[in-house]
């Protein structure tokens, strides 16, 4: 292993709640119903997910949305359990890590400042032209790390992330459970994918 690909909302910060519940103010506020399948879309762009539910209103979806997040991030968000453990781990071993997150940069920030941790490579949904689980921003970071697929770890929380980790070609990933979204494990596992409970499972075994 000489990377390692982590997502950051829900997987290095509890945030992938805050998310939905920003998105359900939104919708309510705009009079438009929330959608059953509202938690697989978690993991996509937020621009994305705009377009896919919002219609002829996506803009102004959109720009609630982030409106809304940025006023819930600082009373509900925290790091997820061992994040930074694993971030020193990973770091003390000489491993390359990036953080590629379907989030703005503006809301990157935010979650980099609450974990007192910035990537030296980090990959953005406003800096891609197609989001997870396309594998563009995998791919993306895999080429300024300059490291291989198959010698890269994937980390994330949902199955956008595992699509989009299996695409770029990469053989190990994870999966971390998150209580706040429901995930089909069995999907899971059709991409390879690995499920542990928190961050701290890894810290023994990458």
């Amino acid at each position: 292993m000489n990377a390692v690909i982590l997502d950051l909302d829900g997987t290095l910060v509890e945030t992938a709640h805050v998310h939905k519940i920003a998105w359900e103010i939104s919708l309510k506020e705009m009079g438009i119903n929330i959608p059953d399948n509202l938690d697989s879309l978690m993991g996509m762009r937020t621009i994305e997910i705009a377009k896919l539910i919002g219609g002829e209103k996506w803009k102004e979806l959109f720009d609630r949305k982030n409106r809304n997040y940025e006023e819930l991030f600082f009373q509900l968000a925290k790091p997820t359990p061992c994040s930074n453990e694993l971030i020193n781990n990973l770091t003390s071993k000489g491993v390359k890590i990036a953080v590629v997150t379907s989030s703005l940069m503006k809301s990157a920030q935010l979650s980099f400042k609450l974990l007192n941790f910035y990537p030296e490579v980090l990959v953005t949904g406003d800096q891609v032209n197609k989001g997870k689980p396309d594998p563009e921003p995998i791919i993306k970071a895999l080429n300024i790390m300059m490291v291989t697929p198959e010698h890269t770890i994937g980390i994330g929380d949902t199955l956008q992330d595992i699509i989009a980790y299996t695409k770029a070609g990469l053989k190990e990933k994870y999966l971390i459970k998150n209580n706040n979204l429901k995930i089909k494990i069995d999907e899971v596992g059709k991409y390879g994918g690995r499920v542990i409970d928190t961050l701290c499972d890894l810290i023994s075994r990458i």
